[in-house]
């Protein structure tokens, strides 16, 4: 069995499709055509275009109320002195036992002193005597919402020819003036 080879050139496989390509450029290219004229309307209407959104702004609201506040009996039985000897000898005492410096004993019993008098005068018996009416005050961050609306333009109806165009700008155009209106007609085979 033999194999039997066809040699072509390679430019006349592809001739006829590369002719085709060719003409049907010719021609597009030969036959559109565009026009530009100025025409004159009359604005038949105008309406406003808006735009809508959310706005989010943070604010302190401050917001106060009344409470009743306990207010505790006197200690008796307990005086300053009492607890001022009792922190300064357990203050001397600690200051001797853990340093051996001059003086640690005596810083000691003066630190000892002053707490065992902040002690005491901080200490309540727990038993409330009455109530008074104190205001409570407490600031809170929230979101305050607003709706917002912008304007963005006019969309405005124009006649032209008997035919209703409709055009945007950024300004509004009086109904019943006239405006000229730039036309473009292209024209092309299909």
């Amino acid at each position: 069995m033999t194999k039997m080879t066809i040699k072509m050139p390679v430019c006349s496989c592809f001739a006829p499709a590369m002719a085709i390509l060719a003409g049907s450029l010719a021609i597009s290219s030969a036959v559109a055509e565009t026009r530009i004229e100025t025409v004159v309307g009359t604005v038949v209407d105008t309406i406003t275009l808006t735009s809508t959104y959310i706005r989010k702004t943070p604010t302190d609201q401050r917001s106060c109320r009344t409470v009743d506040v306990p207010i505790y009996a006197e200690s008796e039985g307990k005086s300053e002195l009492g607890s001022m000897i009792i922190g300064g000898l357990i203050g001397s005492a600690v200051g001797n036992k853990f340093s051996d410096n001059d003086g640690a004993g005596a810083a000691g019993t003066v630190a000892g002193a002053l707490l065992g008098r902040e002690h005491a005068k901080n200490q309540k018996n727990g038993r409330v005597v009455g109530y008074k009416q104190q205001e409570s005050c407490s600031v809170t961050t929230v979101m305050l919402e607003e709706n917002v609306s912008e304007i963005t333009g006019y969309r405005n109806h124009i006649e032209l020819d008997g035919k209703i165009v409709k055009l945007e700008s950024k300004t509004p155009l009086t109904v019943g003036s006239r405006v000229e209106v730039v036309r473009r007609t292209s024209y092309s085979l299909r």
